[in-house]
């Protein structure tokens, strides 16, 4: 038996409707923390049009109070990416993304050796790296949409199959996004990372094999077996 936890490039569907004042948060969280570097970090959001340039304004103004530094020191908010490579590969993926048409909203430079600014990126090519690959790093992709069959496209067509979320106000396009993004798991109004240890976690395609939780696991790591005991012949 094999269970396997891979990464991802977890999208958000934000509606028109949606609570930004709450969500800005909740997503920014979801995306910078521990640098970007968690296997179900928020990295595309594909928002209303009608909202969309607003949320990546307050996303860029959340991303300028997340401090990069030494994470022993109080006035770091984000620490280190894991080794200097994974910084020049985060700031080539964001080149590459930039010389595409994306807008830079802020970030988007190395900070040293290990260290990269919170990078918001606003309608990033959808071929770029940064909207098809995991970029394990600290950066949001805000995209614009008008029709919601096209968000949804967008959202699944990575071949990772893990977390995502929706915000919105309305519970009925709420359970509709979760029925069809393809997520083992679909936040409504919060971040991409919610985990607590003992609910289902896990991904499938390319995000792994198999889910973790304590019913999960004993049942992917066992195997079943019948006994079958005629009774008659067991003395009373």
């Amino acid at each position: 038996h094999c269970a396997l936890e891979h990464g991802g490039s977890a999208p958000v569907i934000v509606e028109a409707d949606a609570d930004l004042e709450a969500a800005v948060p909740l997503i920014g969280k979801g995306g910078f923390y521990h640098a970007g570097q968690v296997c179900v970090s928020v990295q595309r959001v594909f928002a209303h049009h009608g909202v969309a340039r607003e949320l990546a304004e307050r996303l860029t103004a959340y991303a300028e109070t997340q401090q990069p530094g030494d994470p022993l020191l109080a006035e770091s908010a984000m620490g280190p990416l894991i080794r200097p490579p994974e910084v020049l590969r985060v700031q080539e993926w964001v080149n590459e993304a930039r010389e595409g048409g994306a807008e830079v909203l802020c970030g988007g430079q190395a900070l040293g050796e290990t260290c990269h600014a919170p990078t918001v990126l606003f309608n990033a090519p959808e071929s770029s790296r940064v909207m098809q690959e995991e970029v394990f790093g600290p950066v949001i992709c805000v995209t614009s949409w008008t029709d919601r069959e096209e968000a949804w496209r967008m959202a699944n067509r990575p071949p990772f199959v893990f977390q995502a979320a929706v915000f919105t106000r309305d519970i009925e396009l709420a359970l509709r996004s979760a029925h069809r993004l393809k997520g083992t798991a679909v936040m409504v109004n919060d971040h991409t990372a919610f985990r607590v240890d003992w609910m289902p976690f896990g991904g499938r395609e390319q995000s792994g094999l198999g889910m973790g939780g304590i019913p999960e696991t004993i049942r992917d790591l066992s195997v079943e077996k019948l006994v079958v005991i005629r009774s008659a012949g067991i003395p009373g």
